[in-house]
């Protein structure tokens, strides 16, 4: 597209202080970079300003000769920390955004299928990202996006893993399952519990300001070394613990979005989301133990952080190969229960995934009529007491107490009004950011049982070749024996899943319920102070 005249479908405001341009629809841009990030274009509008936009607000215009290039592409050299190897991250492709920028037109749709993964080696190279110009006929959703990697690494791992390929598993990778006193599998929990606190967001560029990101802090408290990373990092690891751990469903990172990501506001909601994935990760005895996690929060040298992320782009024990760092109880599982059991979680799943979402959309609900609905009204009945003691005051006759009350009631009523815009950050933002993780959670939760499925099926088949003598009794003892790896596996995964709900849910519903009683406090003690006012 580079040379190209494209024409804005869409109105697009750029960032204040960034290299972002602001577009109008029926527009026509010169297209200069077509590569600057997924999702993102670097272009001239008529007036000769040039800036960035989003690649899926413009399509190619009727007339699309090339325009000769000028000397006013620059090629300019910058990296900011640790970055020349990375993609642009830009969140305009990657993932569907929180929200399209506001606009009376109909909302773009984003093409998915030209994205290259977050952990391609872009060094040898020229960018290989091909620019979203074409808009396909599907609308943004709101909706996170499915982890479809299960399928894959079913089929390109399971039969190896089932029938005994032996892998070496490093001592420090190895993961520990045992048995409670009730005869269920669990994870051996991690011998030191941590915590890992995210501070400080805070704007930086690269390429002579030409590109923006927010930089968080991230520190761990067995050690209390401080490292910085971007959203794309945190991106990358996501990638990462997906494709390794498909036994584990991993949490969601926050939403991604092309607008307003510099707003104050937006920052610190998005260091709270991004506390809620760490925290959970800590959490996890696995996931806690994890190399490239420890990694992640941990490096502070540029050449060992390429080093390691590059040892864990090549890892081999991946997907369904990663049951082989599984250490288990001897012992068969009674298959029958296993699967009665397994069945019975699975339909307590899928009856709690549209309940959750639900949930979410209730508490993002109350959040904008916090902010926008209840304001106004308590606003709109602040000023109508107001504008009564003002009436009231023309009288030469009156006392002033009634109208100074009047006043004060409706100055009451719009101080709460304020309170009402002030308060989900306190209550229903945290519960919705809470939720938001464990949303993710169950919505991937059919894939990992699934692989179960899958294995308790082979072994099936597996038994009647033995049957059938066209397989050796000792093979399908070796896989029954693998079967019930997996199976320990999601069963551990299920009790972690089943403690989490009981300890932090609960954290949270106390702490929602806890400050919903303080907001409310408030407002009783501001009525309580409109009706001393008629005592006097």
């Amino acid at each position: 597209m580079e040379g190209h005249q494209v024409q804005a479908l869409y109105d697009f405001t750029g960032e204040p202080g960034t290299a972002e341009l602001s577009i109008n629809a029926g527009e026509v841009l010169t297209v200069i970079r077509d590569n600057v990030g997924d999702g993102w274009c670097e272009g001239v509008n008529q007036n000769g300003k040039s800036g960035l936009f989003p690649a899926a607000y413009v399509q190619l215009a009727e007339t699309t000769a090339p325009v000769p290039m000028t000397g006013s592409t620059t090629s300019q050299q910058g990296t900011d920390y640790w970055d020349d190897d990375w993609d642009d991250d830009s969140e305009a492709g990657h993932d569907t955004p929180a929200y399209a920028p506001s606009t009376n037109h109909q909302q773009p749709s984003v093409q998915h299928n030209a994205i290259q993964p977050a952990y391609a080696d872009y060094s040898d190279t020229v960018s290989t990202h091909t620019v979203h110009s074409v808009l396909s006929e599907r609308p943004i959703s709101n909706v996170p996006k499915k982890n479809t990697k299960f399928s894959t690494l079913i089929k390109s791992g399971e039969d190896s893993f089932l029938m005994g390929t032996k892998i070496v598993v490093p001592e420090n990778e190895r993961v520990f399952i045992e048995e409670t006193e009730e005869g269920r599998s669990v994870w051996v929990p991690s011998s030191d519990s941590y915590k890992c606190v995210i501070t400080s967001p805070k704007k930086e560029s690269k390429l002579k300001g030409l590109k923006s990101f927010i930089v968080y802090q991230l520190t761990p408290t067995f050690n209390n070394i401080q490292v910085s990373r971007r959203y794309k990092h945190f991106d990358w690891l996501h990638e990462r613990l997906e494709e390794k751990f498909c036994f584990i469903p991993i949490p969601p990172l926050p939403d991604k979005q092309i607008s307003g990501r510099y707003e104050e506001q937006f920052i610190e909601h998005r260091r709270t989301q991004l506390q809620e994935f760490v925290d959970y990760v800590c959490r996890h005895p696995v996931l806690c133990r994890s190399r490239v996690w420890e990694h992640f929060m941990t490096c502070t040298d540029e050449k060992r952080w390429k080093a390691g992320k590059r040892q864990a782009e090549k890892d081999e024990l991946l997907g369904v190969n990663c049951f082989n760092i599984l250490q288990c109880p001897d012992g068969a599982l009674d298959p029958v229960k296993v699967d009665i059991d397994n069945d019975g979680f699975a339909k307590f799943i899928n009856g709690l995934d549209p309940v959750v979402k639900n949930f979410m959309a209730m508490a993002v609900d109350q959040s904008k009529k916090h902010q926008v609905l209840y304001k106004r009204e308590f606003q709109k009945i602040g000023q109508s007491f107001t504008s009564l003691g003002i009436a009231l005051d023309a009288d030469d006759h009156g006392t002033g107490n009634l109208n100074a009350a009047l006043k004060l009631t409706g100055e009451a009523y719009n101080d709460i009004g304020k309170l009402y815009e002030d308060q989900p950050k306190f209550d229903w933002e945290p519960l919705a950011d809470k939720f938001h993780i464990y949303r993710g959670i169950i919505s991937n939760f059919p894939d990992v049982i699934s692989i179960h499925k899958s294995a308790v099926q082979k072994r099936k088949d597996s038994e009647r070749l033995v049957s059938e003598h066209k397989m050796e009794p000792q093979q399908l003892r070796e896989l029954s024996r693998r079967t019930d790896v997996i199976a320990r596996a999601l069963i551990a995964e299920e009790m972690h899943f089943q403690m989490e709900r009981e300890v932090h849910i609960k954290q949270a519903m106390k702490s929602h319920l806890a400050e919903q009683i303080t907001f409310y406090q408030k407002i009783v003690n501001k009525l309580q102070d409109a009706l001393n006012g008629y005592d006097g």
